[in-house]
């Protein structure tokens, strides 16, 4: 049996189910659409907890291009090409993109319009961190930064601002 919890956002009342298992997973933030979880290179219980909530999720894999590490299965995270597969048979978006991608944060606003959304990187710390500090940063929300590497979240919010500078868009 699934536990609830009460979250409150923009003094609307939204149930969120507890975090689906794997390596590093948290909340990032919940809104009327969907829920923003991070964490690490889910498993294979993750993506089977996240098809059991019924609702439509985007997989956003920042393991692009992905190195030896990404690829090793490790602890039994899925190789992208594994979570592709899976992702493709329960019927999950399935995106591959570098955290540097100057498009990133639109790509999340629009996953998390369509439902739910898991970003992670191998551990869920430093291109997710680099990741989630660049969404805060375009969207102006204030994010949960537990489990989160300092630098990378500064490193990232630091490159978000420098492309948001109309001087530094040509």
């Amino acid at each position: 049996m699934k536990r609830w919890w009460l979250i409150w956002l923009l003094g609307i009342g939204l149930a969120v189910a507890d975090a689906p298992p794997g390596y590093n997973v948290h909340p990032v933030v919940q809104r009327a659409d969907g829920t923003l979880w991070r964490g690490g290179a889910p498993r294979q219980d993750t993506l089977q907890a996240l098809h059991r909530t019924g609702h439509k999720v985007t997989l956003i894999d920042l393991r692009h291009p992905a190195n030896t590490d990404d690829k090793s299965g490790k602890e039994g995270r899925l190789s992208p090409q594994d979570e592709a597969r899976l992702s493709r048979q329960l019927g999950f978006r399935y995106v591959s993109i570098s955290a540097l991608d100057k498009n990133l944060p639109v790509v999340m606003d629009q996953a998390l319009s369509r439902g739910d959304v898991y970003i992670h990187c191998m551990y869920g710390a430093n291109r997710t961190g680099f990741a989630v500090g660049r969404y805060a940063t375009a969207d102006k929300v204030d994010v949960p930064r537990d489990g989160l590497g300092t630098r990378d979240w500064n490193e990232g919010t630091d490159f978000q601002q420098r492309l948001e500078r109309p001087q530094d868009r040509q």
